[in-house]
């Protein structure tokens, strides 16, 4: 960079991700009575879609007809469980009758497990936290 550049500019972390779903309110009874995320205020974007609260990120959400193909296990989000919270969950899931296309399992770090949404978005429930911010 020379002294006449302006400064590049950075990103600083994720502000949401977004994600199609067939059926809002199947997708707010999974995400909100499964999972325990919160709802957001949305403004009126002329499309109905959804706003939710992970922790202290966001998931944002538009219904729509035509889903994007899926295929091994891709595209998916990474929701993070505290280690005590995963097998409480796991089984909550599975009364709910919510399929697992395997079983959880553990790295040797971390345990992970893989579900789809009511839209077939796959979903990763895993213990590995965020980053710990940069001293």
């Amino acid at each position: 960079m020379t002294e006449t550049s302006p400064a590049r500019p950075r990103v600083r972390g994720y502000s949401h991700i977004g994600i199609a779903v067939t059926d809002l309110d199947a997708a707010r009874g999974f995400y909100l009575d499964l999972l325990g995320c919160e709802e957001l205020p949305r403004p009126e974007l002329g499309v109905p879609g959804m706003w939710l609260r992970v922790g202290d990120l966001q998931l944002h959400f538009v219904e729509t007809d035509d889903m994007p193909t899926h295929g091994g296990g891709l595209p998916h989000i990474a929701l993070h469980v505290a280690d005590g919270d995963f097998d409480p969950l796991i089984g909550e899931l599975r009364a709910a009758g919510v399929a697992f296309p395997f079983e959880p399992f553990h790295n040797g770090e971390n345990w992970a497990a893989f579900v789809a949404d009511p839209a077939g978005n796959m979903v990763e429930l895993t213990t590995l936290g965020p980053l710990a911010p940069r001293a």
